[in-house]
């Protein structure tokens, strides 16, 4: 922390600040009780721990509370965090008590003994000098878990670089997998990063398991194992190791019980080839980084609307292409109204609790972020305001792993814009980008480019001619795949952009997409906004 002085020239007291542990034992010094878990307490000053912690300072100083509820957690670990705050150091931290420590320290803002954590963290990792999958699977799953819970991925480095400097990413990614059906998407998409352009290693462990799966058991294949392939590189295994890629695609097709498996079989594969097509030539051997995809994703998804609902919402919980919950949101609304202009504007939909609690274990299961506070009230047309239940509290905000970035300018017809040449200006201060002094709002400029249906999609510009006589300029840190757009009316409420596949269609009436205008955007002016994973 930094000293500050007042008035007087006598500097306030800044922490981390050795106060005495001794002054534990005194009855009279102690004036604050922490309650833990088991209905067990631990007694300290309210003066000491605010000063280590503004969340204690405001129950303590302004709310005037005298106890503090810290039920989550065991004795043994407030008792540490207390014995740090008063002495400065977190001498006594063990792998059993950091999750514990990290966690509170986050909860509570004390952000000296967070670092001090984050040290710890990376001296763990440094004294593995063995590869051993007990001290590994330690870094792993931590770092998983505040990414997961704290949206953070301090630890995410340390613990995927101490596996690959052991070299023993094969290993421990065939001994992950065991338990795949198990693991949260957080967790899987953390396997992939490991694994890299190693691809194969994955791929050869879920072949194993569907291979022995196809013995025992049979189809279906599990919604963890088509997430993991959705999102690996597979072109990467097809280069690399043709026949164990041709393995795996034998193997799924005689898994495939159904049409709908086997359309996705069939997609996969494709998909395979043309991340191979669409990689650049080297002539070296050197690997050659993926060009950059400036392209806007979910724009324009398309939908089986001969699916019933719950088919629907079963298909959201299992597409890889569903990325968010706002997007997941989108979708059923999108469809709702597809369902009423087919039914004369009457469709029987399921209760509306039932679906937020579909809704919400679909997030948990996926590792959805939860959406910015300045989402809530935001009413989708038919389901009012849904997206309430998905937000994070106004407290939380500063903890959200989102942003919402608003156009400059608002637009009367979004499907108009779409339909022809424009560009969308945002003002936008990238993570990490914390002073700029170049001329001009920190922004970043979308782009439509031409498609082959009737809607134009979206690209991020990133050349500096680009930004030439406008009023922001550009940071190579934003990226487009970070980004999910979407339109607010002139009642803020919100204006799905991403299920529009059906205008791409040959056969879409010019009196279908009228109705569209009309019914979905009619209430100008409307303002685009860009949904951003921070």
């Amino acid at each position: 922390a930094v000293v500050s002085t007042q008035s007087t020239g006598v500097p306030n007291v800044t922490v981390p600040m050795n106060f005495g542990k001794d002054l534990l034992l005194s009855p009279t010094h102690n004036n604050i009780v922490l309650n833990t878990s088991k209905d067990m307490t631990v007694s300290a000053n309210s003066v000491i721990l605010s000063f280590n912690s503004p969340v204690i300072g405001h129950l303590t100083g302004t709310l005037h509370l005298t106890s503090v509820d810290m039920l989550e957690f065991d004795r043994e670990a407030v008792q540490l965090f207390v014995e740090a705050a008063y002495s400065g150091t977190v001498e006594g931290l063990t792998r059993a008590l950091f999750r514990d420590i990290n966690k509170i320290c986050k909860v509570f803002k004390v952000d000296w003994m967070l670092n001090k954590c984050l040290e710890f963290f990376t001296t763990e990792a440094e004294t593995v000098k063995t590869a051993s999958y007990s001290d590994l699977l330690f870094l792993f799953e931590e770092a998983a878990y505040i990414v997961e819970m704290q949206k953070s991925r301090d630890l995410v480095e340390v613990a995927l670089k101490r596996i690959e400097v052991l070299q023993y990413k094969k290993q421990f990614i065939d001994q992950y997998l065991e338990n795949v059906d198990r693991l949260s998407t957080v967790k899987l998409d953390l396997v992939i990063e490991l694994a890299g352009s190693e691809v194969n290693y994955i791929v050869q462990t879920l072949t194993n398991q569907l291979t022995h799966q196809m013995r025992v058991q049979g189809p279906p294949i599990s919604v963890n194992s088509r997430y993991i392939l959705d999102n690996s590189c597979l072109h990467l295994c097809k280069k690399s190791n043709r026949e164990l890629f041709e393995n795996l695609f034998s193997i799924l097709e005689d898994l495939s019980a159904d049409l709908d498996t086997m359309r996705w079989v069939l997609q996969l594969h494709k998909k395979a080839d043309l991340e191979q097509q669409e990689e650049l030539p080297s002539t070296s051997t050197a690997l050659v980084p993926s060009p950059r995809n400036n392209k806007i994703p979910n724009l324009y998804h398309n939908k089986n609307l001969s699916m019933s609902f719950d088919q629907f919402v079963n298909w959201l919980c299992s597409s890889g292409d569903i990325t968010n919950v706002l997007l997941a949101v989108e979708a059923i609304d999108t469809w709702v109204w597809h369902q009423c202009e087919a039914h004369g504007g009457y469709f029987p939909f399921p209760q509306f609790n039932a679906l937020i609690d579909r809704i919400a274990g679909m997030m948990n299961t996926r590792g959805w972020f939860e959406l910015p506070y300045s989402l809530r009230g935001r009413y989708m047309r038919w389901f009012g305001s849904l997206l309430d239940p998905y937000c994070v509290s106004e407290e939380e905000q500063l903890q959200c792993g989102y942003v919402v970035v608003d156009c400059i300018d608002t637009c009367d017809k979004p499907l108009t814009f779409l339909s022809g040449e424009g560009t969308l200006i945002f003002h936008f201060k990238p993570p990490g980008v914390t002073s700029c002094k170049r001329p001009g709002h920190c922004g970043f400029i979308l782009k439509t480019i031409p498609s082959a249906g009737a809607l134009r999609t979206l690209e991020l510009c990133t050349e500096s001619k680009d930004y030439d006589n406008t009023s922001v300029h550009f940071h190579d840190s934003v990226r487009a795949e970070n980004m999910h757009i979407f339109c607010c009316d002139t009642n803020n409420d919100l204006c799905s952009l991403s299920w529009f596949g059906w205008s791409h269609s040959s056969n879409t009436s010019s009196n279908e997409m009228e109705w569209w205008k009309d019914k979905f955007f009619n209430r100008p002016p409307f303002k685009f906004r860009v949904l951003y994973l921070i």
